[in-house]
């Protein structure tokens, strides 16, 4: 869990982004339900990496390729023991706790702790 609060003093930061920092990852219902998805890995045999790992779809979902400069970066989630809904899941999460807006405004300098 992470928790952001902004420094009151703070006025590069927009007031509602200071507002949405108080919440943490932990307090939204999409974290429960990615609680609920790690309990099924640990209950269901089929969702064991050795099994998930054969499936070439899902191998070929989970691969994302970034280019910057010239080069090219992979980022290949197969090896982990997620499906394409724990991604989603993950992603409605950063959604609910404004991680982009979060991010954005520490990468502008803005205090955040």
């Amino acid at each position: 869990a992470f928790l952001l609060l902004p420094s009151l003093s703070t006025a590069k930061t927009p007031t509602c982004i200071k507002k949405m920092w108080v919440l943490k990852c932990t307090d939204v219902p999409q974290f429960d339900a990615l609680l609920a998805a790690a309990d099924s890995f640990k209950a269901d045999d089929k969702l064991h990496l050795r099994y998930l790992c054969n499936d070439s779809a899902r191998c070929a979902g989970l691969t994302a390729t970034h280019i910057t400069g010239g080069r090219r970066i992979i980022f290949d989630y197969s090896r982990q023991q997620v499906t394409g809904e724990t991604m989603e899941m993950l992603f409605d999460l950063a959604d609910a706790v404004s991680f982009t807006d979060r991010r954005e405004a520490m990468r502008s300098g803005a205090e955040i702790n």
